[in-house]
């Protein structure tokens, strides 16, 4: 297998060190280690006072899959492998995926969601989300026309990064219908389930909606990316197994601190994502009056969830000069639509962090020297 390099990640190594300011990350506002230490329940901070730095269990920490299962309607300890979501993706794919399997993937998405099967020597067909005047939507007839039981793997993102789209309910109901007729398994990366801006769009999760459905969550939304925790939910027992088999081969077990801290912030889940979307909506609001009083420059386009958005720049500016110019001269880092494997003159912005209003500050001085030159 060769595969081709994490764009997104690439660009993260090359310029995060350097940028003061970071306009597109996704996690939310980050977490201290005390701020965790201090939700900690009697039992975890006993686990966290005796904590021994030894190898853990490989599918993972009891404590941690019971918590994460709560976050499910019908999902139990049993079914959850215990991963960093990168690698959950990775090892599902290689444990489900063979070369000439036909994928449908899901446009724009994370790079790993279409290279790893790309690289694998699958048949990649891109389904790419379109703008309306409402917002983001998916073609569900280009779906129709194009799964057929030759379609080994349906490929999401919900929330999508970055548009911050979310199908509807009766959308996803016909597109698991057309799955389930074609005998397609579904994976859903779904780390910011759970953060939608309207309550009323919230969806189930898809491993409790479809039986040939794999999800991966994390804890980006939560703060706590840095733990390196996340999970994968498969109730199919063999396709558990196997991935559990393939984990071997990569992490093996997770970090026992991460385990701990982990299962505090599932335990205490809800609070931490009701500070963190709070952050987002009032950033989302800033963020939707800026680009609506650029509209000369910008388009805007209403995410649904989340913690990002995906712009788009307006001709007759290209956006990859834009990002240069804002990192060569304000320090200023922006990942545009090239990271996603698109050339749509999209750019992804972040807004979960307290420190978004400054970053926008610094790109609002860069978009009035842009507007000067048209002048």
């Amino acid at each position: 297998m060769k595969i081709k390099e994490f764009k997104l990640e690439r660009l993260f190594a090359r310029y995060k060190a350097q940028a003061k300011y970071t306009f597109s990350q996704t996690a939310c506002e980050f977490c201290t280690m005390q701020e965790i230490l201090d939700m900690a329940d009697d039992e975890c901070k006993a686990l966290w006072n005796n904590l021994s730095l030894g190898y853990t269990n490989s599918m993972g920490f009891p404590p941690f899959r019971e918590a994460v299962s709560r976050r499910y309607n019908s999902v139990r300890q049993s079914d959850i492998l215990e991963v960093i979501p990168e690698e959950g993706i990775f090892i599902f794919m290689n444990t489900m995926l063979d070369p000439g399997d036909e994928v449908i993937v899901m446009q724009p998405a994370l790079p790993s969601l279409y290279e790893i099967p790309r690289s694998l020597g699958c048949k990649i067909i891109r389904w790419p989300l379109e703008v309306t005047s409402w917002g983001w939507r998916l073609d569900i007839d280009f779906l129709a026309d194009n799964i057929s039981p030759k379609t080994k793997m349906l490929i999401m993102n919900i929330p999508n990064n970055p548009t911050g789209y979310i199908p509807v309910k009766t959308e996803m109901d016909r597109i698991l219908n057309m799955a389930d007729k074609m005998g397609t398994w579904v994976f859903c990366e779904e780390t910011y389930r759970g953060m939608e801006h309207d309550p009323a769009a919230a969806l189930p999760s898809l491993a409790d909606m479809y039986s040939r459905a794999t999800v991966i969550g994390g804890l980006n939304k939560y703060g706590l990316p840095g733990t390196r925790m996340g999970w994968l939910v498969t109730k199919n027992r063999q396709v558990l197994s196997d991935c559990s088999i393939y984990k071997d081969y990569t992490t093996l077990c997770s970090n026992a601190p991460g385990e701990v801290l982990a299962t505090i912030a599932m335990r205490n889940a809800d609070a931490l994502l009701q500070r963190n979307h709070k952050i987002v909506l009032e950033n989302l609001a800033i963020a939707e009056a800026f680009f609506k009083k650029n509209k000369d420059m910008f388009m805007w386009i209403q995410p649904n969830g989340g913690a990002t958005a995906f712009p788009k720049l307006l001709p007759p500016f290209d956006v990859t000069d834009m990002c240069e110019k804002a990192m060569n001269e304000k320090e200023l880092f922006i990942i545009g639509e090239r990271a996603f494997g698109l050339n749509t003159n999209n750019f992804r912005i972040g807004l979960g962090r307290r420190d978004f209003s400054k970053s926008l500050s610094i790109f609002s001085e860069l978009v009035d020297e842009m507007a000067e030159t048209l002048k």
